[in-house]
């Protein structure tokens, strides 16, 4: 059994190996697969970075209320 997997593994990746097939498998496998992951993720990724720009908009404008306010007193 082990035998009959590795002369499987073997023929598979000399097959993967050259160029058409590695165009093929990217064109026909890869690509679709990260499309689909790009496309699902991008709008949490989207609201992480506006998340974190108010985040870092709100601590500045807390930071320039407290420097204000202990300049006045």
């Amino acid at each position: 059994m082990n035998k009959i997997f590795k002369q499987i593994f073997t023929r598979f990746i000399e097959e993967f190996k050259e160029e058409k097939n590695k165009e093929h498998f990217n064109k026909e496998v890869l690509k679709p697969i990260l499309q689909e992951f790009y496309n699902k993720i991008y709008p949490y990724v989207t609201i992480i970075f506006v998340m974190y720009g108010l985040n870092l908009i709100l601590i500045i404008t807390i930071l320039i209320i407290i420097l204000y306010s202990r300049k006045v007193k």
